[in-house]
């Protein structure tokens, strides 16, 4: 046997060069491989993104139709009804026309617990301000101006909450809902 024979036979097989095959099997492995690696990142990167938004939408969703419910039967007890039963059928149907209950269950589904918390929190106050104007209380009473107080301090502590978990950075709230 010669040596440059057994030389040739180390990277050669029936004059194959296996070596040069080798080296384009491993390369295409490694870029299948990377585009893999890549295309998980790139999916995981989506998902966060679209957590995220639809998150901002039911948060958004949320604080909206809180407003709303308030917002209408603020409307309600201002109207002259024919009578007490009346008028707190008309506040609650407003509250429930609103959309509150919902949204609420969304959240449930995808809020943190601070977020959770926070808006289990403000939706007890508004439904507390539900039964009062159902109970025939105008908006100057103290019970009602208490309880708007109240309301007022959850819902920013729920929107800082909601913030914080967008991580959207803090601000300063002033005025009303």
């Amino acid at each position: 046997m010669r040596s440059d024979q057994s030389t040739a036979t180390i990277w050669e097989y029936r004059g194959v060069p296996w070596m040069t095959l080798v080296s384009t099997a491993l390369g295409a492995l490694i870029a299948l491989l990377a585009t893999m690696l890549n295309e998980r990142f790139k999916w995981r990167r989506e998902e966060l993104t679209s957590r995220r938004k639809l998150r901002h939408d039911v948060y958004a969703g949320f604080l909206s139709s809180l407003t709303d419910a308030h917002e209408r039967m603020r409307g309600e007890s201002l109207v002259e009804h024919p009578s007490p039963q009346a008028r707190a059928t008309a506040v609650r149907d407003a509250f429930r026309a609103a959309g509150c209950y919902p949204l609420r269950y969304q959240l449930a589904i995808l809020a943190e617990q601070a977020v959770l918390d926070g808006a289990e929190a403000a939706f007890r106050i508004m439904r507390n301000i539900r039964d009062l104007l159902a109970e025939g209380h105008s908006i100057a009473s103290l019970e009602y101006v208490a309880l708007r107080d109240t309301y007022g301090i959850s819902l920013r502590e729920l929107q800082r909450r909601m913030r914080a978990e967008l991580d959207v950075g803090q601000i300063h709230f002033t005025g009303g809902s």
